[in-house]
């Protein structure tokens, strides 16, 4: 397998399947037949999807799948003309989920969202209210004020710039949040996206490998501090994507100079499980050999039926390529 198969191996792997999106689908349309109900004091005009989900840069396993509920702003202002807390919208909202009978301990509230637990994925409604410049006011996460959001022009933005890059740009952008997601979280995902956006917008490139490297060369320049949970997580992100960044331009010299499986070994370093080295068939040859006796590991700790120090035959392994 080479590098280039392996990097699209990995977007497989991480990617939502057919029969996930259809399941995900389902629940989001059951939980609409109850939030937009009229018989409900909620006063929902409509709901939408938004974040990862609905971007398409949603990752397996499945996380939280974002709903932005929008009220209607005349039924919700108080006596004096103010809107209420967000606390206040969100306890009403809580309650109200709490009622349905296939959520009945399921509900929970997530700081500035209503969580329903649902076949081990998270459905996070978030109420909001629209504005006058098309974006939301949407909870805070002090919960006591309300904050300007503009969920569906990220939507547009990144829709564009994949476009422009022949429809290629999303797929780096699930790299990054899967590699994100084994660095404790550090960078906010839809900032990833910001900084996709910026980086493709200026930048074109010819495949995975070249994308996925300019987004480690360039996520520094684009990351805002002020976008992260604290500038201690800002400094530990910047740290570890310098790091993946030096281990990309290693890969690529090695690449270049025709040493290919070392190359694909650091890859395999910094992605981790989902990075495949072997196809199929591949596992199925290798398999064979770790029976008869004839597999071998090279000298950069890569399998090889040809070259490299033998292992002994086994005749009771019926899985994949065994970790070594």
């Amino acid at each position: 397998m080479t590098l280039l198969q392996s990097i699209d191996g990995l977007i497989d792997n991480i990617s939502v399947t057919d029969r996930q999106e259809e399941d995900i689908k389902g629940s989001l349309s059951n939980l609409d037949s109850h939030l937009l109900d009229d018989e409900n004091d909620l006063h929902i005009d409509r709901t939408f999807p938004n974040g990862s989900y609905e971007r398409d840069t949603i990752l397996r396993p499945l996380d939280d799948i974002d709903l932005f509920a929008v009220l209607n702003i005349e039924k919700w202002k108080e006596e004096n003309g103010e809107l209420p807390s967000p606390q206040k919208v969100l306890t009403k909202l809580k309650s109200f989920l709490e009622k349905q009978d296939e959520y009945k301990g399921k509900v929970s509230q997530d700081r500035p969202c209503v969580t329903i637990e649902l076949s081990k994925k998270g459905f996070d409604v978030l109420p909001s209210f629209p504005t006058f410049g098309g974006g939301y006011m949407i909870p805070n996460r002090d919960l006591t004020t309300w904050t300007f959001s503009y969920p569906e022009q990220l939507t547009r933005d990144l829709d564009a710039v994949h476009r422009e890059r022949k429809y290629r740009v999303k797929q780096v952008i699930k790299v990054a949040k899967y590699w994100n997601r084994d660095n404790n979280k550090l960078i906010p995902s839809y900032h990833i996206e910001e900084s996709a956006i910026s980086i493709f917008t200026l930048n074109d490139f010819t495949n995975f490998e070249e994308a996925i490297r300019l987004w480690f060369d360039n996520a520094a320049t684009y990351l805002s501090s002020v976008k992260f949970k604290s500038e201690d997580d800002y400094n530990s992100a910047i740290s570890k994507i310098n790091k993946v960044k030096n281990k990309l331009t290693d890969a690529k010299e090695k690449y270049d100079a025709g040493k290919e499986e070392e190359a694909v070994e650091i890859w395999k370093v910094i992605f981790g499980r989902e990075f495949p080295t072997v196809s199929a068939e591949e596992a199925k040859a290798f398999s064979k050999s770790f029976s008869d006796g004839t597999l071998k590991i090279g000298s950069t700790g890569l399998l090889s039926a040809t070259a490299g120090a033998a292992i002994p035959a086994s005749k009771g392994f019926y899985g994949d390529v065994p970790t070594l």
